[in-house]
């Protein structure tokens, strides 16, 4: 079975919307816990948990850009801003 760009595309965008989500979750966490230098130890436990739970949606992303380039026999940056124009951003000049 052939896999195509826009196929790719549907699902690299969802999983790149659960990163955005993932990562908003976690600034809205420190913004409520405030200096982290004055974290007691259960607010650290909240905020690796927090961590933790956001990783995964960012190693999804970053696993599945690596393989649908490599499927589609594109590069990763240009694979990376078609998701980020298809998700309705704009790619930084640098990729970044």
């Amino acid at each position: 079975m052939e896999i195509r760009l826009s196929d790719a595309l549907d699902e690299l965008v969802e999983l790149q919307e659960a990163s955005e989500e993932a990562h908003a979750g976690l600034m809205r966490l420190q913004e409520e816990l405030g200096d982290a230098a004055q974290w007691t130890d259960e607010q650290n436990v909240t905020w690796r948990d927090a961590w933790e739970d956001a990783r995964e949606p960012w190693w999804l992303l970053d696993t599945a850009l690596e393989h649908y380039a490599d499927t589609l026999g594109l590069e990763r940056d240009e694979l990376e801003a078609e998701v980020q124009k298809a998700a309705g951003q704009v790619p930084l000049p640098d990729g970044g």
